[in-house]
């Protein structure tokens, strides 16, 4: 039988250092568990947060948890969506896009870790996981490690197939602030590091074991 499937967990690696997988964004549960263990998570002397297996979710359940982590106001990425009104598309006038500004996340005063921190992202780091990665990556709070993320984001517009089954189409073009493109190339990390299938069949974590000793560099 497959193991429970763990939106949140969190493991002591040594150090003081502690790790939180954040698997899901898709439920507040995430958010109340993050401050449920806020006291272990403060107490820590470093974090490492794994997002290596996040489909995403809700962005806001991930940026929620980032304003514990920042002591300043934090941008978000920015989004454009086609405006389609079928009167101008008679008369043969261009679409229209509608673009929203960067958001932005404050810092939550009464809840700060304020220690070397390390986030863990790959090719199954997807939507709002990437939007995190994004944000992470703005507030230049600390090196992301791995691989690139899969590349895909943005708000899901579901349909029915004929015959059954579903489909989903991106509704909005996600970039960073600056224009930068991550949809179709994905979150590019500071440091790659690659998992071969020796690594696999031996039990390491090769990602896991560079953000170990850049959050002890970072501790010193």
């Amino acid at each position: 039988m497959a193991p429970p499937f763990l939106p949140f967990e969190r493991t002591q690696l040594g150090d003081g250092i502690l790790r939180v997988d954040l698997r899901s964004f898709d439920s507040p549960a995430v958010v109340e568990a993050w401050m449920a263990h806020w006291d272990e998570i403060a107490a820590a002397k470093g974090l490492i947060l794994d997002l290596r297996d996040n489909g995403g979710g809700n962005s806001g359940h991930g940026y929620r948890i980032l304003s514990t982590l920042v002591d300043r106001p934090s941008a978000t990425t920015v989004w454009r969506t086609r405006l389609y009104r079928p009167a101008f598309r008679a008369w043969g006038s261009a679409e229209g896009w509608h673009v929203a500004e960067a958001g932005s996340i404050e810092p939550d005063v009464g809840h700060r870790f304020a220690g070397p921190v390390a986030v863990l992202i790959g090719p199954r780091t997807y939507s709002a996981a990437e939007d995190f990665a994004v944000a992470f990556d703005l507030a230049e709070r600390g090196p992301m490690i791995g691989e690139a993320t899969g590349g895909s984001t943005g708000q899901p517009l579901m349909f029915a197939l004929p015959g059954g089954g579903s489909a989903r189409v991106c509704s909005k073009r996600d970039t960073y602030p600056d224009g930068r493109e991550f949809v179709g190339v994905g979150v590019q990390p500071d440091r790659v590091v690659t998992t071969s299938v020796a690594d696999v069949r031996a039990g390491r974590d090769p990602v896991l074991a560079a953000a170990m000793e850049a959050v002890r560099e970072a501790a010193r």
